[in-house]
C-alpha cells in the first residue's frame, strides 16, 4: 500500500514537472524585455489588446512626432521585408508603417531615433483598437537616436493623465 501511495506520489509530481515544461515558454526574444505588467506608464491601456508582450522588430524610421496630449513620442517604422505579420489592415492608414510609441516616463532611458535611422525596436506588440493599427507600446528599446527626456510639466501631465486628474480629450495619434 506504501508503495502504491509512493508511485501515485511520483507520478503526480512527474506530470506537474511535465505539465510546467510544457507550458514554460522560450527564452524572450530579447535581453530587454521587461517583467511586469507591460503597459505601466501607458494612457488608456485598456484601448490596447495585447498581441505579444515582448516582440522585436527592425525597419527604417519615417516618422517621428510628439504627442503633446499625453507626452508619448510617436514613431513610423518602415519594417524590413519579412516582418509584414506586425501589420494589421488598420496600419495602411498611416503608410503601411509600424506605430512605436515612447512614454515620458521611458524617455530618459529610450533613444528617439532620426528620420530616415535604421533602428531595431523592443516592447509589446499591441492592437490599437481605437485606432485599429498594430503598435509596439509602449517602446523599451530603440537601438540608435538621442536620448530626449520629458520635460517636468510633461511628466506632471502624463501623471494627471494616468490619475484621472486631468480631462480625457480628442487625440491625434497619426
Amino acid at each position: 500500500m506504501v508503495v502504491v501511495r509512493l508511485l501515485v506520489v511520483v507520478l503526480v509530481l512527474a506530470g506537474f514537472v511535465a505539465g510546467c515544461a510544457l507550458r514554460r515558454a522560450g527564452p524572450p526574444p530579447s535581453p530587454h524585455c521587461r517583467s511586469g505588467s507591460p503597459l505601466v506608464g501607458v494612457y488608456h491601456p485598456e484601448r490596447l489588446k495585447m498581441k505579444s508582450r515582448c516582440r522585436v522588430a527592425v525597419g527604417t524610421v519615417e516618422k517621428v512626432k510628439v504627442e503633446l496630449y499625453d507626452g508619448d513620442i510617436h514613431i513610423g517604422l518602415r519594417l524590413d521585408p519579412g516582418q509584414d505579420g506586425l501589420l494589421s489592415s488598420g496600419n495602411a492608414r498611416v503608410g503601411g508603417t509600424l506605430i512605436l510609441e515612447i512614454i515620458p516616463w521611458d524617455r530618459s532611458r529610450v533613444f528617439v531615433p532620426e528620420v530616415g535611422q535604421r533602428i531595431e525596436v523592443v516592447g509589446p506588440w499591441v492592437d490599437d483598437t481605437a485606432h485599429g493599427w498594430n503598435e509596439i507600446h509602449p517602446a523599451w528599446l530603440i537601438s540608435a537616436g538621442t536620448i530626449q527626456p520629458a520635460s517636468a510639466d510633461q511628466l506632471r501631465r502624463v501623471d494627471r493623465l494616468l490619475h484621472g486628474l486631468e480631462p480625457a480629450a480628442v487625440e491625434d495619434d497619426g
